[in-house]
């Protein structure tokens, strides 16, 4: 006859012993982790599908919306057409420098692929260009005024010379002209004046050298050879003499020769010299009597008698 006591715990039937089996499936830190990753995934999976659905919906969901068509890199008649045939409106927003011909799209918005509702606004970004920039005033200045003036306004100097009326080396002009817009970076035609063909020699006298040499370059001339005279009464330095002469007609580049004047040498110092007395000898020629003269005057006043009477006197009583 069995006991109670040899009989086992009673087991739960049914609900009971389903929930005991997944509070303890649970409980257990294997399983527990098994579950968290599987919740996990499970969240991931329906975020993709809610943004598929709602943030980038299919064109079979969406078939209500336009795709954006691409614009970037057209010209703006071009993008307008495009956008148009898709249902969208148009809109050009400010335009940016660029080296892209004015007018190319260099940006839109929303981007192309994107869908949108129809009729709604796509702005697109227009290049209007290269910078552009007046060509600066440079005439007048010389050659190295104007390049430095250039390269300020960020324009490339290229240098002709010209056959003009003025000095040698000053700008008569630019290509393009002054005011003119042009692309940066650009290029400018400097014109410089080379000096008249044919050029009038100045009158270099009574100036200085310096001055004269300087005088000669703005014609175009050059200075020739220079020779010296210390025999002048000019300042030392002065241009005293030239050749060719003041007013003749020379070639361009012709040489202009001077004479200047310098100081004289200084004379030789005697102060420490002595006197060479071997070298001269003595006069010892004696000069006769002038036995030929003037007779001897007896013009004079006349003897004193008294005096004669006295000496005689003395002599007798002697």
């Amino acid at each position: 006859m069995p006991h109670d006591f040899d009989a086992g715990p009673a087991e739960p039937a049914g609900p009971e012993r389903a929930l005991t089996g997944w509070r303890l499936w649970v409980s257990s830190p294997r399983h527990l982790v098994a579950t968290s990753a599987a919740v996990a995934v499970l969240g991931f999976l329906v975020g993709c599908l809610i943004t598929v659905i709602f943030v980038f919906p299919p064109q079979n969901v969406a078939s209500d919306l336009t795709r954006v068509p691409d614009m970037v890199g057209q010209m703006a008649d071009d993008a307008r057409s495009r956008a148009e045939s898709a249902g969208l409106s148009y809109e050009e927003a400010t335009g940016l420098y660029h080296h892209l011909p004015a007018g190319t799209v260099l940006a839109q918005e929303p981007l192309a692929g994107q869908m949108a509702p129809p009729a709604s606004w796509v702005r697109v970004t227009l290049s209007l260009g290269p910078p552009q920039r007046a060509v600066p005033d440079v005439v007048g200045l010389d050659e190295d005024q104007a390049r430095t003036v250039l390269g300020q306004a960020g324009f490339e100097s290229e240098l002709t010379y010209v056959d003009a009326g003025a000095d040698v080396g000053e700008v008569v002009g630019t290509r393009p002209a002054a005011g003119t817009p042009l692309e940066l970076p650009g290029s400018v035609r400097v014109l410089v004046s080379a000096g008249q063909r044919t050029v009038q020699v100045p009158d270099l006298v009574m100036h200085s050298l310096a001055e004269a040499r300087v005088t000669l370059e703005r014609l175009g001339l050059r200075l020739g050879r220079v020779d010296e005279d210390s025999a002048s009464f000019s300042a030392p330095g002065t241009v005293i003499a030239q050749s060719p002469a003041a007013g003749r007609e020379v070639n361009r580049a012709s040489g202009v020769s001077v004479t200047v004047a310098i100081t004289p040498p200084p004379l030789p110092d005697t102060a420490g010299l002595e006197e060479d007395t071997a070298a001269v000898p003595a006069d010892t020629v004696s000069v006769p009597p002038d036995t030929t003269g003037v007779p001897p005057d007896t013009t004079g006043p006349p003897p004193d008698a008294a005096a004669d009477n006295r000496r005689f006197d003395e002599e007798a009583g002697d």
